[in-house]
């Protein structure tokens, strides 16, 4: 398999618009699913990211900082000759995955490939606010509870001790680089950023939303959506997708 495959293994040819899409702490491709079925429908297709640590990649050793993992995406688009980064794309990230969907825009601007055409930032404050919350330095006991109490798991899984060790070593990894992220000043992205909030999402104030328009030099978008923090519900998925669609016929106008 290819680096890229590696990174979405899931992906499927499309001649429409591709979203590169980067999941939450310790999720995996699947958190869009219906964001891939929703955007399928409007010609707009949804590649899940894949990181180490987690699902067929369980093996791997996963990221603790936020540089190892843009050292494996530049590694794989190199190696890939910037295939999948020559076309019709854009890429998304839902809460801490919207942190890395930003450093990788960060990045792909300076390869040498094509720019992203949009960047799509979900549940997520901007990138000088993200406080270290410290949960990336609890007991294994103390970083699910945190985590599912912020809805990030279900409070079932905590009762299936297999499972617990599965996610301890991704999840702890993933914490680690959302603590550990200092948001470092550089120009304005030639990209145009759509930024999406749940209207009853208390860990993202709407008032800092239209900060993230310092980040880029073209289009920017903010939206709230009638959901929580966790904006990838099917209903949540499809106000999500229609987002996505006007503000992709308003870039090409």
């Amino acid at each position: 398999m290819s680096p890229i495959g590696k990174l979405f293994p899931y992906r499927r040819e499309t001649d429409g618009f591709e979203l590169f899409a980067f999941p939450h702490i310790a999720a995996g491709p699947t958190l869009f699913h219906s964001l891939r079925e929703a955007a399928g429908a409007e010609g707009i297709a949804v590649t899940g990211a894949l990181l180490p640590g987690r699902g067929r990649r369980v093996r791997e050793a996963p990221h603790h900082t936020m540089d190892a993992l843009l050292a494996e995406i530049e590694e794989a688009a190199t190696r890939d000759d910037f295939a999948a980064f020559s076309g019709d794309y854009g890429l998304l990230g839902h809460c801490s995955g919207s942190l890395v969907a930003f450093e990788i825009a960060r990045l792909l601007v300076r390869l040498p490939c094509a720019n992203p055409r949009l960047l799509v930032i979900c549940s997520c404050r901007p990138p000088e606010l993200i406080p270290d919350t410290g949960t990336s330095r609890l007991s294994r006991e103390d970083m699910f509870a945190r985590t599912a109490a912020l809805g990030g798991m279900p409070d079932a899984l905590l009762a299936d001790d297999d499972l617990l060790d599965l996610l301890e070593r991704p999840m702890r990894a993933d914490w680690d680089i959302f603590d550990r992220y200092v948001h470092t000043a550089s120009a304005a992205l030639p990209v145009p950023i759509l930024t999406a909030r749940g209207a009853d999402d208390p860990t993202v104030p709407a008032a800092e939303q239209p900060r993230w328009a310092a980040q880029t030099q073209r289009l920017f978008r903010s939206v709230e959506l009638k959901t929580d923090h966790w904006m990838l519900s099917e209903r949540g998925s499809r106000a999500l997708t229609r987002e996505i669609s006007g503000t992709l016929s308003a870039i090409r106008s």
